[in-house]
């Protein structure tokens, strides 16, 4: 897992599952991040989340949320989804 110490860190919620999507402060996509108005940002986290987990994320056990974003993340560098 890549350390996030120090990265922008902005929580959602999806179906009561909280989230938080992180991004590299000067990085594309954390200037990108930046730019972007909160709610716009939110909506965009919530859509990729549905579209790469489903729309059951609230039935999902915890464990293999945390093993199905480590999937998601194995390749980030700027930018990442983790439970909150």
């Amino acid at each position: 897992m890549i350390d996030t110490t120090g990265w922008n860190e902005y929580p959602f919620t999806v179906n009561g599952i909280q989230f938080i999507s992180k991004a590299k402060p000067g990085s594309d996509m954390g200037v990108k991040f930046e730019s972007i108005p909160r709610e716009v940002l939110d909506n965009i986290n919530t859509s990729c989340v549905l579209d790469i987990i489903g729309n059951d994320v609230d039935k999902l056990s915890r464990e293999y949320l945390v093993s199905l974003l480590e999937i998601v993340n194995a390749n980030g560098t700027e930018a990442v989804v983790e439970l909150a």
